[in-house]
């Protein structure tokens, strides 16, 4: 992208408006937080569900990297829902008796019963959809860290999502990635070079397994992206512009 391009999209998001609502999205287990960004104009957009890391990790929809990228895809005009996980915030949750929230969270990770977290997801995905109606064009999802993981998961069994972003997947050698292998729409993978959870060795074994189209960007960083926040979401949204311009073949 040049600088051009780069200063069109400065410039948009410094003088963009947006609506921000808090939500409740309906599930079976009751209801989940969430807050929605979008143009009150009612201006036909592209939407954005954002997948928050692992709820015993600071996984709520306030995580300094979930709340950077809604705020700036929503500034740039995209439609932005965040929500929490069933047993954060305000979210509900159904346990067994004697178990806790914690520990719910702590299999799912420790088990891989990642659709756990991908079926509620699912749900928060449909309200979107359903809110926004005829006014999305296109669907996307991006989840940081463990959320990354959600997020191919659910791109792997909907045909409707336009692309899927992974910040910070962890590549750890007790993952079964199994679920990459099915996901054919455009994936965008971003992990920091000093990113505790990037296993190079396990990532060099399963990328190739990966179907196209797909993009891994190694950048200067860690895993928490702290006070690079908002320079992450910016080279977000610069691929997803990328990508629209080659969809629209005017790259």
């Amino acid at each position: 992208m040049d600088r051009s391009q780069s200063d069109s999209i400065e410039q948009a998001i410094e003088t963009a408006e947006i609506f921000e609502e808090r939500v409740a999205i309906p599930f079976e287990d009751g209801t989940m937080e969430g807050e929605l960004v979008y143009d009150p104009l009612g201006e036909t957009c592209d939407a954005v569900l954002l997948l928050s890391p692992h709820p015993n990790f600071a996984g709520t929809m306030d995580n300094n990297v979930i709340c950077a990228l809604s705020r700036q895809f929503g500034k740039s005009g995209y439609a932005v829902l965040r929500f929490n996980y069933p047993g954060v915030g305000a979210s509900t949750i159904r346990l067994d008796e004697h178990e806790s929230s914690f520990d719910f969270w702590d299999a799912v990770e420790r088990e891989q019963r990642f659709e756990k977290a991908a079926g509620p997801s699912r749900e928060a995905l449909a309200y979107l959809r359903e809110a926004m109606g005829p006014f999305v064009r296109d669907i996307h999802l991006v989840g940081y860290s463990f959320g990354g993981v959600v997020a191919m998961i659910i791109a792997g069994g909907d045909d409707q999502v336009r692309t899927a972003t992974a910040i910070s997947m962890p590549w750890i050698s007790r993952y079964d990635y199994e679920f990459l292998e099915c996901v054919r729409v455009p994936k965008f993978f971003v992990s920091g070079d000093r990113d505790f959870a990037f296993d190079r060795e396990v990532f060099e074994r399963v990328w190739p397994k990966i179907s196209g189209p797909k993009e891994f960007h190694p950048v200067e960083n860690d895993h928490f992206f702290r006070q690079s926040e908002e320079r992450l979401a910016q080279f977000a949204i610069q691929y997803f512009t990328k990508r629209e311009a080659i969809r629209r073949n005017d790259f």
